[in-house]
């Protein structure tokens, strides 16, 4: 049967084990939350800043397509 000074440290060690415990979810909890609200912000931040060349299209073409297309377009 163990003694009043052994039940008293294994309570001392369960309520610090415990202490961890919610200390390591609170901190994970949190995290998950702050990178939420930051994805949030850059999502609105992006939204706001909408420009025209989100829209459009660059392509590459040498000078004989630019001539052929200017030769039949431009007459």
């Amino acid at each position: 049967m163990p003694t009043q000074q052994k039940l008293e440290r294994r309570l001392g060690g369960l309520s610090i084990g415990t202490f961890a415990v919610f200390i390591y979810l609170f901190a994970v909890i949190f995290n998950d939350y702050v990178k939420g609200v930051q994805e949030n912000l850059f999502v609105d931040f992006d939204v706001k800043t909408i420009t025209a060349g989100d829209y459009s299209v660059e392509f590459d073409i040498d000078e004989g397509q630019y001539a052929k297309f200017k030769n039949h377009y431009y007459k």
